[in-house]
């Protein structure tokens, strides 16, 4: 190669090891070639020279977390462009999450023929995260979410989701893109959708904000596409599947830090509390559980929504002390919801 980086740098730099000037001249190197598989025969060349072991499988495993680590540079390096814009989204949204690099580990899978490595995300309770795969499709994982992929993305690209994800699809060229759920799989090429899908819930739902996907069932036998400002809900426990337009911009407000309440009863709302902050919330009288509810919050604090839902409907809340559980841990916080007398 011209630039004269050798076989060792560039596999240093796909497990995560360099300095900035060999991210600078790598990412020189990259820019400059004509496409994807010029780059990849050049790799495939040189390394050829020094292992007889290498095969192009898990060439384009590597040849993929090269890029994956030149676009995290590239994050970096947009953030660094805006200081105040990206500590404000520190404050608004990020602070929750001082725990989450404990949250984020690889681990390995045994296949048929070769280890494989597959990567987990797992976001606390009361957090939300800005995820980026190494196809360089990005996304947002809501409170409590899990997502799971493998580190090889090529042909076919799957990940697998439990909990609330927002993605923005990268289109790939003969390479599909597909969501797996419990109750189904949604394909996309190229697209931006929002998943609903808690372990915990009766309910999945999917909201198409851009482009087009293709849902299939798993655990009943259902296939529908959806189209721009669509949404699929699906009741695991009826049975049932509804499809009806919405404003796909309000299924995925919470990525820019928006809690949004729309005209969804208390039993609802409170799942959507207890994820947001981290709490868990009992509502004592049945009657409660299906008034309705219309709101927005940015930034305001639990008491703040509580009190606000306190005003416009005839409840009273109370949040407990929080106790330590038989391993000194405090307890997640309680929230007791009851008619006003």
């Amino acid at each position: 190669m011209e630039n004269k980086i050798n076989y060792k740098t560039l596999l240093d730099f796909s497990k995560g090891r360099y300095s900035y000037n060999e991210y600078l001249d790598i990412k020189n190197w990259f820019t400059n070639v004509r496409n994807d598989v010029e780059v990849e025969e050049q790799l495939f060349n040189q390394w050829q020279e020094f292992s007889d072991s290498t095969n192009t499988k898990s060439l384009h495993s590597i040849f993929e977390k090269i890029q994956y680590n030149i676009l995290l540079e590239e994050k970096k390096n947009e953030k660094g462009k805006s200081i105040w814009q990206y500590y404000r989204q520190v404050a608004a949204i990020l602070i929750p999450l001082i725990a989450i690099s404990a949250s984020l580990y690889f681990f390995t899978k045994p296949s048929q023929t070769t280890a494989q490595a597959w990567s987990e995300i797992n976001v606390p309770e009361g957090a939300r995260i800005e995820f980026l795969l190494p196809d360089s499709t990005s996304g947002w994982l809501n409170s409590g979410a899990k997502l799971k992929y493998n580190a090889e993305f090529t042909r076919h690209r799957k990940v697998e989701l439990t909990g609330e994800a927002f993605f923005k699809v990268k289109h790939r060229e003969n390479s599909d893109f597909t969501v797996g759920v419990n109750d189904m799989d949604i394909k996309v090429l190229g697209t931006q959708f929002n998943v609903s899908a808690y372990a915990n819930e009766t309910v999945t739902e999917v909201v198409l904000k851009e482009g087009k996907v293709e849902i299939e069932g798993k655990t009943a036998t259902f296939n529908q596409v959806l189209h721009p400002g669509e949404k699929i809900s699906y009741n695991h426990e009826k049975n049932s599947l509804n499809k009806l337009a919405v404003d796909a911009n309000i299924s995925s407000a919470w990525t820019n830090g928006y809690l949004v309440i729309d005209d969804e009863p208390l039993a609802q709302a409170a799942k959507k509390l207890e994820r947001w902050y981290g709490v868990e919330i009992a509502i004592q009288d049945e009657v409660l559980k299906n008034f309705r509810f219309k709101a927005t919050f940015q930034e305001e604090t639990l008491d703040e929504v509580l009190r606000y839902i306190a005003i416009t409907t005839p409840i009273s809340y109370k949040i407990e002390t929080r106790d330590h559980n038989s391993s000194g841990v405090l307890k997640k916080k309680q929230v007791v919801l009851k008619l006003k007398q």
